[in-house]
């Protein structure tokens, strides 16, 4: 048997220590953490969630965002950006962008005439 109740703990992400307090399976009968894939994933990502905001950190919905602003596909925006598609695809899915791509993120999504701008030029590189 097993209970759920509020556990917290830490996650080292990038060097750096990430507190939460989120729901945890524990034993009934030892009091110890279980494992529960469901709640432990839960746990993770308030954990990602936290340290973007700390970082200031795009999030998968701000990238998502810029697509369908610009009406992109997956494949259209690395084009644009000159990265391959598989980094788009795990930054939409949760994976944290490097320091250079997040900076360059946060310009894009901040600035349309940039984004246009880089739009433009792999048109150019096109030819």
């Amino acid at each position: 048997m097993s209970y759920i109740a509020d556990y917290t703990n830490s996650y080292d992400i990038r060097g750096h220590e990430i507190v939460i307090t989120a729901p945890a399976r524990f034993d009934e009968k030892t009091g110890k953490v279980m494992a529960d894939l469901e709640l432990d994933d839960y746990a993770a990502k308030l954990a990602l969630e936290k340290y973007r905001k700390q970082f200031d950190i795009v999030s998968p919905k701000d990238i998502k965002n810029l697509r369908h602003h610009w009406d992109f596909s997956q494949a259209k925006l690395a084009e644009v950006l000159g990265w391959n598609v598989a980094t788009v695809a795990i930054y939409e899915a949760g994976g944290l962008p490097s320091v250079s791509d997040n900076r360059l993120l946060k310009i894009l999504i901040s600035s349309p005439k940039v984004m246009q701008k880089f739009i433009d030029d792999s048109k150019k590189e096109e030819l």
